[in-house]
């Protein structure tokens, strides 16, 4: 399978194919593409946009999306740069590109990109059949086992992506998981590759991408609603996560809608 992105050769067990890849098009050069395999796509730098249900806009979060077989998108990375890992093969069901943030399933893909050059073929092919099957109904009788997250970490990590509280702290979701703060940044580190901290940080500026991809509200107004403490924190996390800044984003995401559009035109 073809992805818009260059790295070592990858490599095959059991039916499926690893590649650890950098993002190698610019932004505006990547045009729609079908892709026949399931596959998923772990980012692990960069600032992805999908069309993936329950996708942000623009990414600074762990990003794990499943794309079914048949997909044809225009997933890519703002500005071109991004480092992600592909995982294609198996049955995966045919349904809905999903932006995945259960975090069992987001370890065993951290797994498979940490391991690729050293895993055995076993060992691969066992994560990605294990990835699809977190993607898959549980039978009654079956049960994962013990590396399954605590059922707190799922209600922690959708209090961050629910809240319109620009005062949410790290404290205020480890109070409500009802562990301590340091149970809580251990377990997040162990499951989702970041500190609950950076996780926070991240959604919020994935929030304020899609406030200004809207167009409508302040940059002033956009960095209140997205918790920031002032315009000037805004544009500061802009150009440290995503190399521009608010006002430029806007302005892009204005031809990336005409260019998208243009797109589906021609299909």
């Amino acid at each position: 399978m073809d992805f818009w992105g260059s790295g070592p050769e990858g490599r095959e067990a059991g039916g499926f194919s690893f590649h650890l890849l950098n993002a190698n098009a610019p932004e505006e050069e990547v045009q729609r593409h079908s892709h026949e395999e399931a596959h998923f796509v772990l980012v692990l730098a960069g600032g992805y946009m999908s069309s993936a249900v329950g996708a942000p806009l623009v990414s600074d979060t762990p990003v794990l999306i499943y794309n079914p077989p048949g997909t044809t998108h225009q997933d890519r990375f703002h500005g071109g740069k991004g480092r992600f890992v592909a995982i294609s093969g198996g049955t995966g069901p045919e349904a809905a590109a999903l932006c995945l943030r259960d975090p069992y399933a987001h370890r065993l893909a951290h797994g498979i990109a940490r391991d690729i050059d050293a895993a055995t073929p076993f060992r691969l092919e066992a994560n990605a059949l294990q990835l699809h099957a977190a993607i898959s109904p549980l039978s009654s009788d079956e049960a994962r086992s013990a590396q399954v997250p605590p059922s707190w970490l799922n209600r922690a990590v959708e209090m961050i992506f629910t809240s319109d509280d620009p005062d949410l702290s790290v404290a205020a979701v480890a109070s409500d998981a009802g562990v301590h703060p340091v149970h809580l940044a251990r377990v997040f580190r162990r499951f989702l590759g970041c500190s609950p901290g950076e996780y926070l940080r991240g959604h919020r500026l994935e929030r304020a991408a899609a406030l200004l991809g809207e167009g409508v509200a302040s940059l002033a107004a956009v960095a209140q609603s997205a918790g920031f403490v002032d315009q000037a924190h805004l544009t500061h996390a802009f150009r440290s996560r995503l190399g521009t800044t608010p006002a430029q984003w806007r302005r892009s995401r204005d031809v990336a809608r005409i260019q998208d559009a243009d797109a589906e035109t021609r299909q």
